[in-house]
């Protein structure tokens, strides 16, 4: 039951970061409004302690359309695209093998927003994921999911949002609520979830510091639980692999007046531990791994 439901809160971080257009003003009737990132993520090597050691690295690319429908409402839609890939160094805990290697993962999602009023909005946005391994059927990979919320401008300076997210794959079904927070709390000084894409991903809370021209620094952290169906021919066919961990940075953003950004991070995986299971879903090997620096850019444009 544990690995369903860190499966689920991987899917919906995914998510979250679509919410993020919900938070803001309603869009202008009939415009429409194009984004893309991409993301470049390197892991260094992480010690097991089990033995051996570890590392990865991430490549990113998002597309993102959203389309004023009428003064009240909007339609958005994004298609994403995810490859990490994993070097092993004698992990012992897996039999001396590697568990798994190249992972990818695809997500398409929709984004309805409905404004109450100028204060007040409802959303829902439905997604559907895979992710595995080179080979892994669809059918084996394929996780489905949706988000309904509101948000409410309480003033100038806050604005909050609650919601619930249900999903299923495969042979189960959860769900649970979710929160979302923008709290310009002091000048300059702004707390908030969903955050930038970087070494963490698109969500959790993070401090940003707005004073500065052109740029502006951030530092937050948040719990991520990754889960891959592997394919036939690891040490585990058919099998599940996950790496799961709490993720802690700080980052630098440059603003540009044609719309586009980049982000400079750096941070680390504390806490981080790797599981692997069979077609069963019956824990085979373990262990725990120690924190390693992460590095990463982000390029983001919106026109």
């Amino acid at each position: 039951m544990k690995n369903k439901f860190l499966s689920v809160f991987s899917l919906l971080v995914m998510m979250v970061a679509s919410a993020a257009a919900q938070m803001g003003p309603p869009m202008p009737a009939g415009k429409t409004f194009y984004s893309a990132e991409a993301l470049v993520v390197s892991r260094g090597d992480a010690d097991l302690d089990s033995g051996g050691s570890m590392s990865a690295n991430r490549l990113g690319f998002e597309f993102g359309v959203i389309h004023g429908l009428s003064a009240q409402s909007s339609l958005g839609a994004t298609i994403g695209y995810e490859n990490v890939s994993y070097s092993w160094d004698d992990v012992p805990a897996f039999g001396g093998f590697s568990p798994w290697d190249d992972i990818d993962r695809w997500q398409v999602s929709l984004q309805y927003r409905y404004a109450i009023d100028r204060e007040s909005s409802l959303f829902v946005m439905p997604s559907v994921t895979t992710t595995g391994e080179s080979g892994v059927s669809l059918s084996d990979s394929i996780e489905f999911g949706a988000i309904v919320g509101y948000t409410k401008q309480f003033s100038e300076t806050l604005t909050l949002g609650i919601g619930g997210g249900g999903f299923f794959g495969l042979e189960d079904t959860s769900g649970f609520p979710v929160i979302f927070v923008l709290w310009d709390f002091a000048d300059n000084w702004r707390l908030l979830n969903p955050f930038r894409p970087g070494p963490s991903g698109p969500a959790g809370l993070e401090v940003v510091y707005t004073g500065l021209d052109n740029w502006e620094i951030g530092f937050g952290g948040g719990y991520r639980v990754n889960r891959y169906a592997l394919d036939d021919v690891g040490p585990e066919p058919d099998g599940f692999g996950q790496d799961e961990g709490a993720a802690v940075f700080i980052r630098a953003t440059r603003n540009f007046k044609t719309g586009g950004t980049l982000d400079l991070s750096v941070g680390s995986i504390v806490g981080g531990e790797l599981e692997l299971e069979n077609s069963d879903g019956r824990l085979i090997g373990g262990t725990d791994y120690d924190p390693s620096l992460l590095f990463a850019i982000a390029f983001s444009q919106r026109w």
